[in-house]
């Protein structure tokens, strides 16, 4: 099924969006009460119309063009060079490493956003990635514990499982599970992939965990290879972060919540620098030889030792009282984030808590003012209280108070949402018009909504006038630049994948 919105005022959204990547952008604006929970809430209604049924897998097509730049390409060691080569921009032409044509035909431009159906039946999906080489199979990530392969031209979800650590996983409080997952930069050439879950025994905790492919069978995980890089404890039940993924620079990035609570009450995480929840982490995946020993919190259990290695250019690397890992601070719960495959850069959607959810723009050494701030609005207005802000800075800018705005701060009470799910950065090759354009939703409005940030300024591209069906419950994109919905159909335990497409 094809859901299609059909306001007027989204072409204009659009246009603004086209005039921004032309000739820069004005402005952010935008604005956004709701449960406290990216994996909860109840479902809304919204605007759709079925016109028609296909399969991502089968629109066929030609499109050429080619783009010369340099880029990172990492290294055994978890270090970073530099290379260059010619490849695609926004998903046009034959990319490096093997990957076959983008396969649409281009839509000339500016059509209506709506959300095609490409396969149900899963258990609680969260996360949808193409193959890195073979876009258009996609991993699906299902929170009881198991990742299925969705191959080709399939619309419901195989009995098969790529991997399935059930057993192993804590799926007890809703924000708990399976929720991340990121194949090694050199995957498939190097067999190594990377989850991120809470475990089951014993105290709940997070842990990011390396498996490898089934040396028998490349379409199944070994379920023998499992080697854990970190774990990190989970003070309460939610806020438990869950997405990772491979930077440009080969490192791998950890988003980590507050560690649950209302105000971050459980483990008071966010103010403290020494303790990696409420942070973005960056670390290399390489043991190195040297023991790591990392705090979640003050009072948490401690785990480990661990062996992976600190990038020397993490931003607080022999600060006292920092923890080395941070890469950034004061995030509340960054459930999903997405690196731009094209400009490198970091895009977060921070889950609020009752009155604000944002979208952040995740640099180093930054601190996004979780919990003095939320979104844009001084916790000391909210029933978090404490002391008085700085007015906020403009979106990607630092108050007085050395807090970094939101690209986009969304109050609840305005836009219907609970709990901001984030998104990717759209750079196929379908829709031009789009390239560049970053679209999200919320696990209760539902809604997809736009930006586009030139590097300097932001525009706010707001609702664009469809929702996914059932509650958005994550994201995903492909090698071809495509952008992916979760959903919980219903609210309930099945779910379905959706991809982001022109109305007809």
């Amino acid at each position: 099924m094809t859901y299609d919105g059909s306001s007027p005022l989204r072409a204009s959204f659009m246009v603004a969006a086209a005039l921004c990547l032309a000739a820069g952008c004005g402005d952010d604006g935008g604005s956004g009460t709701g449960t406290d929970s990216a994996t909860g809430g109840t479902a809304t209604s919204g605007s759709g119309t079925t016109v028609g049924s296909t399969s991502s897998s089968t629109t066929t097509g030609t499109a050429s063009g080619t783009a010369t730049g340099t880029g990172t390409a990492s290294t055994t060691d978890g270090t970073s060079g530099t290379t260059s080569g010619t490849g695609s921009t926004g998903g046009t032409g034959t990319t490096g490493g093997g990957i076959p044509p983008c396969p649409y035909d281009p839509v000339d431009g500016m059509p209506q956003v709506a959300v095609e159906l490409v396969a149900d039946g899963f258990t609680r999906p969260v996360l949808a990635l193409g193959h890195p080489t073979e876009p258009d199979r996609l991993f699906v990530v299902e929170q009881p514990g198991t990742i299925k392969i969705l191959e080709p031209g399939q619309t419901t979800a195989p009995q098969e499982n790529f991997l399935d650590i059930r057993s192993a996983v804590d799926d007890g409080p809703n924000e708990a599970g399976l929720l991340g997952l990121a194949f090694h930069p050199d995957f498939p050439q190097d067999p190594r992939f990377y989850v991120n879950y809470t475990v089951d025994q014993g105290p709940l905790r997070t842990r990011i965990a390396e498996f490898s492919l089934d040396p028998n069978d490349p379409d199944k995980a070994d379920p023998n290879s499992e080697r854990v890089v970190i774990e990190i404890d989970q003070p309460a039940g939610n806020h438990n972060g869950g997405m990772i993924a491979f930077g440009p620079d080969g490192y791998l990035y950890i988003g980590m919540g507050d560690g649950g609570g209302a105000c971050d009450s459980a483990a008071d995480s966010s103010r403290d620098p020494g303790v990696l929840l409420a942070k973005m982490l960056r670390i290399g995946v390489e043991p190195d030889g040297t023991q790591d020993n990392p705090v979640a919190c003050q009072s948490c259990d401690a785990f480990g030792p661990f062996d992976y290695t600190i990038p020397p250019d993490n931003p607080f690397v022999g600060m006292a009282g920092y923890a080395p890992e941070i890469f950034a601070l004061g995030l509340r719960n960054p459930w999903r984030f997405a690196f731009d495959p094209v400009t490198g850069l970091l895009y977060a959607g921070d889950v609020g808590q009752n009155t604000a959810e944002e979208i952040d723009l995740v640099e180093a050494g930054r601190d996004y003012g979780w919990v003095r701030m939320e979104g844009n609005v001084c916790s000391s207005t909210t029933n978090c209280g404490g002391p008085a802000c700085a007015p906020p800075a403009p979106p990607n800018q630092e108050n007085a108070d050395g807090f970094t705005s939101p690209l986009v701060s969304l109050l609840q009470n305005d836009t219907g949402g609970c709990a901001v799910t984030g998104g990717a950065v759209y750079r196929s090759c379908e829709v031009p018009a789009w390239d560049g354009v970053y679209f999200y939703s919320d696990f209760c409005s539902r809604r997809v909504r736009g930006l586009v940030y030139d590097g300097g300024t932001v525009t706010d591209l707001g609702d664009l006038g469809v929702a996914v069906p059932g509650n958005v419950s994550g994201n995903g994109w492909n090698a071809w630049g495509d952008v992916f919905f979760t959903g919980f159909d219903g609210g309930g335990p099945q779910g379905s994948v959706y991809r982001l497409v022109p109305a007809p």
